[in-house]
């Protein structure tokens, strides 16, 4: 393991630490942002952050192998409300984004997002998110665009998502569905279908909320 991981490792703990609020959950894949790019091998998915009702928020969102307990993608991320009314709209900078191979190669990435949602009822709500990532150390770089519903119904809520990405012509389909057990465990089903190459990966966790 090479001092660029444990320089990683050490600043997650670091973090986790620090936040006022943490959530754990242990899914039979991973997560990203882009559904397509979702993986379907067993991860362990931290999200950590800072008081969410202030103006200026951090926050950590981590995936871990369950495999061999070692990271495989760190993400830190600054918001800030310029909204906060019945339309909610917030920027965020992720400084940086991280992804590590199973070699341990260290990839770095800077992107900005734009967050907006707006509730319809107390149970429905429409928004849309845009991100632009662009590599560091390498040469990606790329726009992603979704629009999203979310229901709540009961212990039940479904969030369905309509996006598209200007790599390779990707556009898809998502939902995911969790079911809140109480107050701090919830179960999750995710489905992800791409529809520019036909291909569909799907997850299934547990999350347990500090």
């Amino acid at each position: 393991m090479n001092k660029t991981l444990l320089i990683i490792i050490s600043f997650l703990f670091s973090s986790l630490t620090h936040a006022q609020y943490a959530n754990f959950e242990a899914s039979t894949g991973g997560f990203s942002f882009i559904p397509a790019f979702t993986s379907d091998s067993p991860h362990l998915i931290i999200n950590a952050g800072t008081n969410n009702n202030k103006r200026l928020s951090f926050h950590l969102l981590s995936t871990v192998r369950l495999s061999n307990l070692t990271p495989r993608g760190v993400v830190f991320i600054s918001r800030y409300k310029l909204v906060d009314k019945k339309l909610k709209l917030n920027i965020g900078v992720h400084l940086p984004a991280i992804q590590i191979s199973d070699d341990y190669l260290v990839d770095t990435f800077f992107a900005q997002e734009l967050i907006a949602s707006y509730e319809l009822s107390k149970k429905v709500s429409v928004g849309a998110f845009y991100l632009h990532g662009k590599g560091k150390n390498n040469d990606f770089e790329a726009n992603f665009l979704s629009f999203n519903t979310n229901i709540v119904q009961g212990n039940f809520s479904f969030l369905s998502q309509l996006y598209g990405l200007d790599m390779d012509e990707t556009y898809g389909i998502s939902e995911t569905i969790t079911y809140k057990i109480n107050k701090n465990i919830d179960v999750r089903g995710f489905a992800n279908k791409t529809i520019s190459d036909g291909k569909f990966n799907w997850t299934l966790g547990a999350r347990y909320n500090l």
